[in-house]
């Protein structure tokens, strides 16, 4: 097949991502300063979310049909990795935020009219079918517990998976995707981790609540896409926008870049705090300057490669994958798998990064006021994550590399 050469960006959209970049640039101060207290509170304050508003960085995948801006989906990601260096959790709640102005989309018109005309509408998630699923004349009722819904305390609404028993031949599990107004279920308040605390990660419950038709989308027009990059062409939200490549493209293909993104970004900022600390530092005993341990210069030196081949791993799959995306060009399997393997290994190499620096920080570094500590535990956080874990990027990847197939239920 020939090599499909992908768009540039038009000179008003770099613009318009140049702008918004060096807005996010401007708030790394601030998250910075502010995440001690993000962690503490066990969710990203009001204070962070209306400085994201000010900065103009939400509504920038939502589609110009309602009012966004629709930038590209590396661009949006970039600003995540730059909100990093500041606060892991902050940045965290921002991309999963935003990537649902992506998921809405792909949801019945009159579901994105739900959401979208209220003011600042914002929406979290937990996908994992949890719930359980009843059917009901013009929709659904829906009960269960969902856990890991990052930012619920800053939004409105809610994306949750449940099943709706077994259907085809063979029987497998029919799972859908339900989009729900926040109030009418309760916020659980068990988010009580060693990482990514600032991400108020709550559970929500729901108790036979209905859902009417236009707000149930299926797993299978969620996940595989439209023409031309899956077989199926039932993507609701196509229909609504079909100029967009984005909104067609296979959502796994997509989504694991919004929560994978902070890594670099989390082990460039430990980096900056701990070259500025030790620029200044002296031992205890004899008052000489840290910074002319060798040991200390090697670590440095070790540490900023990692992180500088972090951002470049990830950053190459992200680039290429939405070039391909904005060129409409298939995406293939080797493609998505060597992807997942970038994402999870960009994980590994910032932790390890963030790892040798935290061992270097002596006793003062144990303390919950430091940068280095809290960025080190964030990212042993996400490489918890289901999309974050090394082995099973590495699995699936040496899997197909080596002549087999994906399983059913494996993230790519």
């Amino acid at each position: 097949m020939a090599t499909v050469i992908a768009p540039q960006k038009g000179r008003r959209e770099a613009a318009t991502a140049e702008r918004l970049m060096k807005n996010a640039t401007e708030l790394v101060p601030v998250l910075k300063e502010r995440a001690q207290q993000t962690s503490r509170e066990r969710r990203v304050p009001k204070e962070t979310i209306d400085d994201f508003w000010k900065a103009d960085l939400f509504d920038v995948i939502k589609p110009k049909k309602f009012g966004g801006k629709e930038i590209r989906y590396d661009d949006y990601i970039d600003i995540g990795i730059e909100l990093a260096r500041g606060d892991g959790s902050a940045a965290w709640v921002y991309t999963v935020i935003v990537v649902h102005e992506l998921i809405i989309a792909l949801f019945d018109e009159q579901a994105q009219k739900d959401v979208w005309s209220q003011e600042r509408a914002l929406c979290a998630s937990s996908f994992a079918p949890s719930g359980k699923m009843d059917a009901a004349p013009g929709g659904a009722r829906i009960s269960g517990k969902w856990s890991f819904c990052s930012g619920i305390d800053n939004c409105e609404w809610m994306v949750f998976g449940a099943f709706a028993g077994m259907t085809g031949t063979p029987p497998h599990p029919d799972l859908r995707f339900f989009l729900i107004p926040k109030r009418e279920g309760q916020v659980i308040d068990d988010w009580n981790v060693m990482g990514l605390q600032g991400t108020g990660s709550k559970s929500f419950a729901l108790n036979n609540v209905f859902v009417p038709e236009h707000r149930i989308i299926s797993w299978a027009e969620f996940a595989m896409g439209a023409a031309p990059f899956g077989p199926s062409a039932g993507v609701p939200g196509v229909k609504v926008h079909p100029n967009s490549n984005l909104y067609k493209a296979p959502m796994w293909a997509v989504f694991p870049f919004c929560v994978t993104s902070p890594a670099s970004g989390i082990a460039r900022g430990v980096f900056e705090a701990f070259v500025e600390q030790m620029k200044s530092r002296k031992t205890a005993i004899g008052g000489e300057a840290l910074n002319i341990f060798p040991h200390i210069q090697h670590h440095v030196a070790e540490a900023g490669a990692l992180v500088d081949s972090a951002e470049w791993l990830f950053k190459r799959s992200l680039h290429e994958t939405v070039d391909k995306i904005e060129a409409g060009e298939p995406l293939s399997l080797d493609h998505r798998v060597r992807s997942r393997r970038d994402q999870g290994y960009s994980i590994v190499m910032a932790t390890r990064a963030a790892e040798a620096l935290f061992k270097c920080t002596g006793g003062n570094g144990l303390y919950d006021t430091q940068h280095v500590q809290r960025g080190y535990r964030d990212l042993q956080a996400m490489g918890a994550h289901i999309a974050g874990v090394w082995e099973a990027c590495a699995g699936t990847y040496g899997k197909v590399t080596l002549g087999g197939q994906p399983g059913p239920t494996e993230f790519f």
